[in-house]
């Protein structure tokens, strides 16, 4: 054979071999797809054909300590859209627009996008989404989500928080508590073909969500409301920047009430700034300014610098260093350790402070947790500013003796006076009472320690002298008619970049009740008030009135009047109701009292204290100039049928009334009924339905 045949020989045994390898490389490849990648190439052309619409599950409630319903949730749906399935885009996205108010265009956009699965508009009201199904659009579709309804509006707003459009936690306890509420999505499965379209027949799935867990709050829906009642006066009154209020039971940290203002409404808060949400109790911090003194005795007390045997003299200014500090006011001379907190003296309390010395007072800072947050389970917590030991020098500890250049929140000042309300303990303060299934089972009770700080003894020395500062000190705008009261006046300079600003004020008062048994601790706190603005002034009257009511809804009993003391000259308050306000204040003055008016009327329509209580002269009487403010009387319940929720819950609140809401839509049935008298802080029970038929409005 020649040279050439052998070489064309060679060549198609090559060829041969290599046609032979390849196909045994191939039948290796498929016996290997066949038998070992089968199950996982199966799954994912199943996966492939399966179209998965979630669903959202329900979030759980929040409720008040009453079980009075804070903010739930209501199934509403959503509508999407299958893009390949959708036979006439431009037909569709003209039809949808108008319903859903959106641009014609940005639905065509959506529905022509190469993509299995669009959202076209998400929580849409139920009658808008029976007018869509009932057009029969191929290609889409409506799944269940979440709406998340907060039916007292801002009441509490700023404590409850927000929740985002995917069911999630944005702020507040919605987001703190995000895991025990949000519950577990579900979702259903369809299985659709190569271009997307759903098989008749095909396999089929749903998986159901699960709901969250339930909340149940320490805060009490109508202390909550007597407290942003009355914040809402002060601040109106005093034309201040904002201002808030706690409520807190000392023995435990039970938060019952925390006010704010500014405030939004969490239905639609994206109407409001941003900065409306800011929860300012306890993320913001401000100088305590006199409220900030029985700290420091307390410091002094258990370090044994002071007794309140001890005498004080203030000749209206004291030298520290190089510095020359001022008193207040004139100069008070001599006094005793509890009249300097009576006269809450400045120069006796400078005094105090460089007794106690640098060491011991940074050490009760840090007992009374002043250097820390407190633990309150809220997202966002912040802390004051203390500066640190090594800096200090004896004018620096001279100006923290009575509040100045440290800041606090107000959070921290009302834990603080707690410890001393409550004999001692430091508490942690907490919002959240009990974990619940929604099937009411108790998951989980809230449990916090309780640490010893001060003594028994340093503790009832402190509340003495703090009841004497309302009972006759600077704080007797803070009295009770038949309650015994303890508590301390603040004013401050307010300090805005690290500077004292000129002409902003913060004023307050902090205290407790009763004050031999404290039930409730209290603090007001009023930023930048316009004109007056001493804590005496503008912020312990506000507290009187948050403490009054507090203590008739709490039911506790009025005590026995103590017996006034040598010189104490006792005046029996006179009828003035129904008087013009202005002749009222001329009878207050004649028989030795003072007037402060409340609402904007022109005739008294109720007054505290009462007439023929005998009280100590100089007690100012509140004069209620407004029907809807008569707080012993009754309002008459409103005709709330077919009203939405915003408008049914702003004409119970102009009445001082509360709501309880379920549904959503218009109001189709109240109770109690239209024409009821009822006392003020009376829940009002409303039943929401979108089908409202011909129910008039």
């Amino acid at each position: 054979m020649s040279t050439r045949g052998l070489l064309v020989r060679k060549r198609v045994m090559w060829v041969f071999f290599a046609t032979t390898l390849i196909f045994v490389l191939l039948l290796g490849r498929i016996g290997y797809i066949h038998f070992i990648w089968s199950d996982e190439l199966s799954r994912k052309a199943l996966d492939m054909r399966m179209q998965d619409i979630p669903i959202q599950a329900r979030r759980g409630t929040i409720y008040d300590r009453n079980g009075r319903e804070l903010a739930f949730s209501i199934d509403v749906e959503s509508v999407f859209a299958l893009p390949a399935q959708v036979k006439d885009p431009e037909t569709a996205a003209e039809q949808l627009s108008g319903l859903l108010g959106m641009k014609e265009e940005t639905i065509l956009n959506k529905l022509t996008r190469k993509s299995c699965y669009e959202w076209i508009k998400r929580k849409v009201p139920d009658e808008i989404i029976k007018q869509i199904k009932a057009l029969r659009i191929p290609g889409i579709g409506f799944t269940q989500e979440s709406l998340r309804v907060f039916p007292k509006g801002t009441l509490l707003a700023n404590v409850l928080g927000i929740a985002g459009i995917d069911n999630q936690g944005l702020e507040g306890l919605e987001f703190q508590y995000d895991q025990v509420l949000a519950g577990k999505p579900g979702k259903s499965t369809v299985e659709v073909d190569a271009i997307g379209e759903a098989i008749p027949g095909a396999v089929k799935e749903y998986v159901p969500p699960i709901p969250g867990k339930n909340l149940v709050l320490t805060v009490d829906e109508v202390i909550q409301f007597i407290a942003e009642r009355e914040l809402d006066k002060a601040v109106a009154r005093s034309q201040a920047k904002g201002g808030v209020i706690i409520a807190m039971d000392p023995s435990n940290g039970e938060i019952l009430a925390m006010a704010v203002r500014p405030t939004y409404d969490p239905n639609r808060y994206d109407e409001y700034p941003a900065e409306h949400r800011r929860l300012i109790a306890i993320t913001d911090a401000f100088p305590p300014g006199s409220m900030f003194k029985p700290i420091t005795l307390a410091a002094a007390l258990e370090s044994g610098a002071v007794t309140m045997q001890d005498s004080f003299y203030c000749p209206g200014s004291i030298r520290v260093g190089e510095e020359i500090l001022n008193c207040w006011g004139p100069a008070h001379g001599s006094q005793s350790t509890v009249e300097i907190v009576e006269n809450s003296c400045n120069v006796g309390f400078i005094t105090v402070g460089l007794r106690t010395g640098t060491d011991a007072f940074y050490k009760y800072l840090e007992t009374f947790n002043l250097t820390g947050p407190t633990g309150i389970d809220l997202p966002g917590e912040g802390t004051g500013i203390v500066p640190p030991k090594e800096d200090v020098k004896p004018v620096d500890l001279a100006c923290m003796s009575f509040g100045q250049t440290l800041t606090l929140t107000p959070l921290q000042v009302i834990t603080a006076i707690s410890a001393i309300a409550n004999g001692g303990n430091l508490v942690v303060p907490h919002v959240v009472k009990e974990i619940r299934e929604t099937d009411g089972t108790v998951v989980q009770t809230m449990s916090y320690p309780i640490k010893r700080i001060i003594s028994e003894k340093t503790s009832e020395e402190l509340r003495l002298a703090l009841e004497q500062v309302v009972s006759k000190g600077t704080g007797k705008q803070a009295y009770i008619p038949g309650y015994r009261v303890a508590g301390k006046t603040g004013t401050s300079n307010k300090i805005v970049r690290g500077r004292i600003a000129e002409g902003k004020y913060i004023a307050s008062f902090v205290g407790f009740a009763p004050a031999n048994r404290p039930r409730v601790a209290l603090l007001v706190m009023i930023d930048e008030p316009q004109g007056a603005y001493w804590g005496s002034l503008v912020a312990a009257p506000t507290f009187s009135a948050v403490m009054r009511d507090v203590l008739r809804y709490m039911e506790v009993p009025p005590q026995e009047e103590p017996a006034p003391e040598e010189g104490e000259k006792r005046v029996t308050v006179p009828d003035v109701k129904g008087l013009d306000v202005a002749i009222a204040h001329g009878e207050l003055k004649k028989a030795g009292l003072a007037g402060l008016k409340e609402g904007t009327g022109a005739r008294v329509m109720d007054q505290s204290p009462p007439p023929g209580v005998a009280v100590k002269e100089g007690t100012t009487v509140i004069l209620y100039t407004d029907e809807s403010t008569e707080k012993s009387g009754f309002v008459e319940v409103p005709s709330l049928i077919g009203l939405t929720l915003t408008q049914a819950r702003e004409k119970l609140r102009e009445r001082g009334l509360l709501m309880g809401a379920s549904g959503s839509g218009f109001v189709t049935s109240q109770d109690p009924p239209a024409g009821t008298r009822v006392p003020q802080g009376t829940m009002v029970k409303v039943l929401l339905r979108m089908d409202v038929g011909a129910t008039s409005r």
